[in-house]
């Protein structure tokens, strides 16, 4: 099923709580509120949104990346509340390797509450099931606690961290690895 008002042809998945769906114009205005806070971006690699154009701008490097056949970017929205709370992305699965790579972001007001989580297990079945890959990786920071437990809570195994492998806002950062394999993922 695809969202006809989506930026690109993203497909729509859902979960008892979730509707994850593809990014569209009219997202502008909660994107850039969750995008907009230092809180937010202090470990991502993306500089916090200073203006609306930012989330724009944003909006458009989604539509090429998606249609590279690079990044599918899926907009999270709470069913409850019929708002847009963040973003998931499946990066690199058009690869001969069958490893695709997940990212995500949330507003700090649904931190905690399992959301990150039923995302990441939503876009793992997605990338197993839909995208035939055979591994499905995710790293973050180190210091960032909540996304390293939200991968262990969705069934991903730590593989380790590599020292300083990536230098994001002026400093070289330790990344936690993790990873969950076809075989190990529950159907």
């Amino acid at each position: 099923m695809e969202n006809p008002n989506a930026v690109n042809s993203v497909p729509v998945l859902e979960t008892e709580r979730l509707v994850l769906r593809g990014f569209n114009e009219n997202d502008v205005d909660d994107i850039f509120e969750y995008a907009s806070q230092l809180q937010v971006t202090v470990f991502l690699p993306w500089k916090t949104h200073e203006s609306k154009n930012d989330t724009i701008d944003f909006l458009k490097m989604s539509k090429e990346m998606f249609e590279k056949q690079d990044n599918i970017d899926f907009a999270i929205e709470l069913k409850s509340e019929k708002k847009l709370i963040g973003g998931i992305s499946i990066r690199k699965w058009n690869d001969e390797n069958r490893c695709a790579d997940i990212g995500y972001v949330l507003s700090p007001k649904y931190w905690n509450k399992g959301i990150i989580t039923g995302a990441i297990k939503r876009v793992i079945k997605f990338g197993f099931e839909e995208l035939n890959a055979n591994r499905i990786e995710a790293h973050c920071d180190e210091n960032n606690i909540g996304s390293y437990r939200a991968m262990e809570k969705a069934g991903m195994k730590y593989e380790g961290t590599l020292r300083k492998k990536v230098f994001m806002k002026n400093k070289f950062v330790n990344m936690r690895f993790y990873s969950i394999l076809e075989e190990e993922y529950n159907k």
